[in-house]
Parts: C-alpha cells; sequence; structure tokens
C-alpha cells in the first residue's frame, strides 16, 4: 500500500466509506475493500451536494414547495425525470425487499448521476 499511497490513504468520508461498503455483493462476514470504490463514492456524494445547491439556487430564496399530491408537471423533461425516479424507486424498493443492499444503491447512482444530472440538469432545468 505504500508503493500505491506514498501520500497515505486520501480521505473518503463517511458517507463515502457508507456508499463504498453498502456496494459490494458480500456473501459472507468479509469485504475486501478497494480504496478506489469509496474515492469514487466521495466524488459521488460531492455530486450530490453541488447539485443540490445548484437546484436550490436555481429555485431562489422565496420558493415554497407544493405537497407532491398537488404537483403537476407541465414541462415534458419534468415529467420524463419524474418517470425516471419512479422506476428507480420501484427498483430500489423491490432490491431492499430482497436485501440486495449492493443493487438498491446501484439504482439510486444510476438515476441520480445518468438521469437527474446527465440529462434534467443539463438539458433542461437551468430554464428556472
Amino acid at each position: 500500500q505504500r508503493r500505491q499511497y506514498p501520500h497515505g490513504i486520501p480521505e473518503c468520508g463517511t458517507d463515502a466509506l457508507r456508499m463504498a461498503l453498502c456496494s459490494y455483493n458480500a456473501h459472507g462476514d468479509d469485504i475486501r475493500l478497494d480504496v478506489t470504490t469509496a474515492l469514487s463514492y466521495r466524488h459521488f456524494c460531492n455530486k450530490i451536494w453541488n447539485a443540490v445547491k445548484f437546484v436550490l439556487a436555481a429555485l431562489g430564496s422565496e420558493f415554497i414547495p407544493q405537497p407532491p399530491e398537488e404537483t403537476e408537471p407541465r414541462e415534458p423533461m419534468d415529467r420524463w425525470v419524474l418517470s425516471r425516479l419512479a422506476q428507480a424507486a420501484g427498483e430500489c424498493g423491490r432490491r431492499m425487499e430482497a436485501l440486495e443492499l449492493h443493487a438498491a444503491l446501484a439504482a439510486v447512482h444510476h438515476f441520480w448521476l445518468r438521469s437527474f444530472c446527465d440529462v434534467y440538469l443539463v438539458g433542461g432545468f437551468v430554464r428556472l
């Protein structure tokens, strides 16, 4: 490890470590934790933080959220991202019921990166 990390193992944070541990499909008591996996989830946690800051800034301080049952998405992009969220939530729920934590995390990870950040935020949300 001294050759691979001559300056020590970089800090990842507890959330990234928890996510890295949950991402493994472990069938025993031992997990061979890879530091690059924890670093990857550190970047993912940072992406969550930055996306939330961006959305809150775009909405402004006067924004008052409506209850979900009263919300009617008007734009096609809004309907699309909500459909992707519903799919991800369903997949996550099914995987959690099956005790497949790694697959539930993968569904959340895929939605956040590929649908919400890469398509919705970049492609259409900026209109706020």
